[in-house]
Formats: structure tokens, sequence, C-alpha cells
């Protein structure tokens, strides 16, 4: 059964959250916009249907260097998804400029951009950004973003010694090395057809990345010696990251280091885990423990990606009811040991694209169970998501030359109309993995 009220009630929610006072303003130079596909409804809960694992487990390469795609054969659901993610990938082009600087983001009530830079969050849209061009085959999105990467690589220097290792030059506890390194490295190997100079800078800084393993498999978070103490916070936001993008780069320069450093980390952060559960930790864990699943098939990844997820899944609000409809699909926070009853925001985004990563690692384990029961959840995180980006169905309060400003931008919550570059950036990944995936499976 259809349940048209959701798309219905979205568009009242979305219009209530942004009222802006538009009319009145001063018409600046419009800005071009890509044609956007039809409004549609926002889809109900897909209902479950048998799923066949591939007999053989997909390879990567196949799955980032394959022709061109065929979106053809995918089922009503994949092409509302792929409508949203052109929509988003068109909004983050829109909004990099030629200095290869993206907008932070914009405040829609009060028609006024954001202000201040981040570093990570230029980096992370770039990395968003050149997955897109990857996926969609557009030599735009591409562009784009490899001018954000050559403009945050002017940031960079590279250590004198035998290591010839690159990073940031502000130290961690300005802007984290971690972490930039990391997206930086995501966003080179994301690229459809990178440079060899890009792909030699990249590979310094998956040679610092190498640098900051401990002997027990961790990373340090900052800079300093193996005694220094991580902050849980770091912990839970670079580590994973940082795994990842080494394990992404294998793609062009494969290298057995870089899956023994995954072997090596598998066993500290599953036990990291046990003691320090959060939701904040699972997205790049998954992410990075999924792609050393599919690379190697050493099952001790997959376990630790599957007892993440499993515990994600408890999270989400699945269960319809009558005084927030809006919140289906999104999920719940966690605090002090405990699940948290709060309306879910673009956070979500974040959980979303840890259930796409790990029905990835299910689909190459054959486990038909978790990949349904994973497919099912991700579902309705989509549709979640899809409810907090900008339509033309949902701006036809603003003045016409205002809506390129919004039309394909994720929004802060269904109480909060406000558009920031790192919404993007989850939400647009989580997309793409989703899509690529369902390719796949419709192939």
């Amino acid at each position: 059964m259809r349940i048209r009220v959701l798309s219905v009630l979205s568009i009242l929610a979305i219009g209530v959250t942004t009222l802006s006072l538009i009319r009145g303003q001063e018409r600046p130079a419009p800005v071009p916009v890509a044609p956007d596909s039809p409004p549609r409804e926002t889809p109900p809960p897909a209902a479950s249907s048998p799923v066949v694992p591939l007999p053989a487990a997909t390879t990567p390469a196949a799955l980032t260097q394959g022709p061109a795609r065929d979106f053809s054969k995918l089922d009503e659901f994949p092409k509302e998804m792929l409508a949203s993610c052109q929509r988003g990938a068109d909004w983050l082009a829109r909004h990099n400029d030629t200095k290869g600087h993206f907008l932070p983001g914009y405040l829609p009530a009060l028609n006024k951009p954001i202000e201040g830079e981040n570093y990570l969050n230029q980096a992370g849209a770039a990395f968003a950004l050149a997955r897109a061009a990857r996926f969609l085959g557009k030599d735009l999105y591409a562009a784009r973003a490899a001018q954000t990467i050559l403009k945050l690589l002017d940031e960079t220097v590279v250590d004198a010694d035998k290591w010839n290792r690159r990073h940031t030059s502000l130290p961690s506890t300005v802007l984290n090395r971690l972490g930039t390194s990391a997206l930086l490295v995501l966003a080179i190997h994301e690229l459809p057809s990178p440079q060899p100079d890009l792909l030699d800078k990249a590979e310094q800084m998956c040679n610092w990345i190498r640098g900051q393993a401990r002997t027990d498999g961790s990373l340090r978070c900052l800079d300093g010696d193996d005694d220094a103490v991580d902050d849980p916070d770091c912990v839970n936001e670079y580590p994973g990251l940082a795994l990842y993008a080494v394990l992404r780069s294998q793609t062009h320069r494969p290298a057995e280091w870089k899956n023994e450093l995954a072997r090596k980390a598998v066993g500290y952060y599953r036990n990291w885990w046990k003691t320090h559960r959060s939701m904040e930790f699972v997205p790049w864990q998954t992410a990075a423990f999924a792609e050393a699943y599919v690379r190697t098939k050493d099952k001790a990844f997959a376990e630790f990606v599957f007892d993440m997820n499993d515990w994600l899944c408890g999270l989400q609000y699945d269960t319809f009811d009558s005084q927030r409809l809006l919140w289906f699909g999104g999920f719940m926070k966690w605090a002090d040991g405990k699940s948290i009853d709060a309306m879910p925001t673009i956070h979500s985004s974040q959980y979303t694209e840890s259930l796409a990563e790990a029905r990835r690692a299910a689909r190459t384990a054959a486990d038909v169970d978790r990949y349904q029961r994973y497919s099912d959840v991700l579902q309705h995180g989509l549709q979640f998501l899809v409810r907090l980006q900008y339509a033309n169905a949902n701006t036809q309060h603003f003045e016409e030359w205002y809506r390129p400003r919004l039309v394909g931008g994720f929004h802060a919550s269904l109480q909060d109309g406000s558009l920031r570059l790192e919404h993007a950036q989850h939400a647009l990944s989580a997309l793409v993995t989703y899509l690529e995936d369902s390719v796949v499976g419709s192939q």
C-alpha cells in the first residue's frame, strides 16, 4: 500500500521550516541549473522480496572501473534514488566556484550564505562529488572535484625523510592530519581517471597514515608518540576514515601492506567497540572493513561489520506512528549506553551510508538474510533522506530565480532548512553506494 501521506506531510513540514522573505529581496543574476527530473512522491517502504546474492563475489574493480552504467534495468525505487543522487550532485557542482571552493552552506530563511571555512568539509565535498562523477559519468563533476583537490593539496607538505610522507601543514591540534589526509586520498581515488601525479601525492598521504600505526594495530589520531592517549571523539571519526582511504587506494595503487594494516587494526577496533559503543564510530569503521572484506574475503572483517550494523538496525524508526510519520526511516540517538528517542536529523545519512557498505559485505558473503535486512533498513533510511532534500516539488513557495540555490541540497532536519556542505557529502555518498550495489544486482 502506498503511503501517500508521507509525501504531502514532507512538503508541508519543509514549507513551514523554511518560510523565507524572498519575494521582497533584490533579484541577483540567475544561477544555471541542470534539468531536474519530474517531482515524484516519496515512495512508500519497499516490500521485502527474495534477494539472491551474486554467485561470485563482486570485485572492487568491477564497482569502480566498469563500462558506462546501464540504469534501464533498475527497479522503481532505485530510479527514485538515482534522481535524488543526480539532484544532489548537481547542487554540489553548482556551489563550487571557478577557484575550486565550495560554498560552506546556505540559510534559505535568511537568504544568507553560511560563513566559515572548514578544510575537512571541503575535502569531504570533493570526495562525494568525485564519487558521483565516477558513478554517473559526468565530466563536469570530475572537473570541479579535481579543481578542489588541487587547491587543497596546495596546503600540504612533504616530510623530508625516507618515507616521503605528505600531510597538511597545520598541526593536528588545529586541523586533524589523519582526517584530512584520508579525505584527500579518497577524493583522488574516486575520480574517474585520476592523473599519475595526483595518485603519487595520494600515495604519499597513505604513507603518512601508515606512519601513524601503532604496534597494537591502532592509528594515532594526533601528532606525537605512541604513548599519547587518543580522545574518544577522535577515535570515533578518524581511524576508520583513514583505514577506508588506504584500502580504497588499492584500486589504483595496490600494495599488500595496506591489507596488513587492516588486519592488525580490526582486532584493536573491535575490542574498542565493545567498551566504547557509539553510533558515530560505526560508519567509517564499516566502510573500512567492508572494503577490506570485499577485497580479501577475510571473515574477521565481515564479522566486525555485521556486529556493528546488526546493532545499528535496531536504532532505526521502523514503525509508523501517527504523531511522527515523517520520522520513519530516520535513526535515534545514542548516549550513555542507551538509545534516546529524539527527532532524527540529517546525521541519519551517515548511518544509511553505513548500511549501504554493510550490504556490500553481505552480498559478498552470500548472506541472504542479512542482505535482505540491510536492504530494508537501507531503503527506509534513503526514504528519510529524500524527505530532507529540496526538489522542484517542495520549493514552489520560493521565487523561481532562487530555487537553483536550494534544489538538490539536503537540509538539516524536518524543522531546520539550513544547507551545509557536510550534509550533502554523506547523503550523496550513501546514495551512490546504494545505487552501485543496485546496478550490480540488476545485471
